[in-house]
């Protein structure tokens, strides 16, 4: 073999390797670009979540609670129970008659 054909063997080696590492570097950029969408997709992911439970801490702060619910409808129960005993007295007293009752 001549030095001639072996240097254009050597070249045709190299060639290809440059198009091998031509075809890395694209990868390589490829993969990057994908790693740094995911970390952005991650990040907004992040922010969601914390602006989640702000939401969430701020509804429980101001949401009423069983208890408060159930005060409020005693209290209401109470008031009707008051006011209904009223209107059955003034309706006794000025003889009018109750269209509800039999």
């Amino acid at each position: 073999m001549t030095n001639d054909e072996l240097f254009e063997k050597i070249n045709k080696r190299f060639d290809t390797l440059e198009q091998g590492q031509a075809q890395t570097h694209t990868i390589l950029a490829q993969h990057k670009t994908a790693l740094e969408a995911v970390a952005a997709g991650q990040q907004d992911l992040r922010t969601g979540q914390k602006e989640l439970q702000e939401d969430v801490k701020e509804i429980r702060g101001t949401m009423a609670t069983k208890a408060d619910v159930q005060d409020l409808r005693a209290d209401l129960g109470n008031k009707f129970k008051k006011l209904t005993e009223r209107v059955e007295a003034v309706e006794e007293i000025e003889g009018i008659p109750n269209p509800h009752k039999h």
